[in-house]
C-alpha cells in the first residue's frame, strides 16, 4: 500500500501555534511526529510519555528524545501533517489512533457531535480538526489543525 501525501512541502509541524520546547521525556520510544500524552515520572514538570491507547493525546512531539528526562518541543497546537487510519473526511473531529503512535483516526459521530472536549465518559480526547480528506481506508499523510474542534 501506498500512502498519498496531500501536502508534499513539509513533513511534520507545519504552521504556527503553540509548541513547549521544555517538555521532560518520560520514555525514549517517541520520535519526531509521535503523538503524545502526560507524563507521569518527571514531578513538578510538564513531562510527556508516548501514546499508547486511541484518545489518550494531548498534542505532537517534534524531536526524539536521546533519554528519559531529556527536553522535548510538544506541539499542542498548530497544523500538523500526519497519518490518517482508516476514513477521514474534511471537518472530522479526530483523536490518536491504536494503529501506531503517529497516526490518527476519526471520532465517531456520536462522539464528534457532543460540546464536550472529552467523549466515553471523559476518558478520551479530541486532539483537533482534519483540514484535508483520505482516500477510503489507506493510510495517507493528511494536514490536522491540533487543539481545534469547529
Amino acid at each position: 500500500m501506498v500512502a498519498a501525501d496531500y501536502f508534499p512541502n513539509k513533513d511534520g509541524y507545519i504552521c504556527d501555534g503553540q509548541v513547549i520546547g521544555f517538555c521532560y521525556a518520560d520514555d525514549v520510544t517517541m520520535a519526531a511526529g509521535s503523538f503524545v500524552k502526560p507524563g507521569t515520572t518527571q514531578a513538578g514538570y510538564v513531562g510527556v510519555a508516548v501514546c499508547d491507547v486511541a484518545g489518550d493525546a494531548i498534542g505532537m512531539c517534534l524531536r526524539a528524545p536521546a533519554a528519559i528526562g531529556d527536553t522535548v518541543p510538544v506541539a499542542f497546537s498548530g497544523i500538523v501533517k500526519t497519518i490518517a487510519s482508516g476514513t477521514i473526511v474534511i471537518g472530522d473531529l479526530v483523536l490518536s489512533s491504536t494503529t501506531t503512535v503517529n497516526t490518527i483516526t476519526r471520532a465517531y459521530q456520536e462522539q464528534a457531535n457532543s460540546n464536550q472536549y472529552m467523549f466515553n465518559a471523559g476518558t478520551r480526547r479530541f486532539l483537533g480538526t482534519a483540514l484535508q480528506s483520505n482516500t477510503a481506508l489507506t493510510a495517507d499523510e493528511i494536514l490536522v489543525m491540533l487543539g481545534k474542534w469547529c
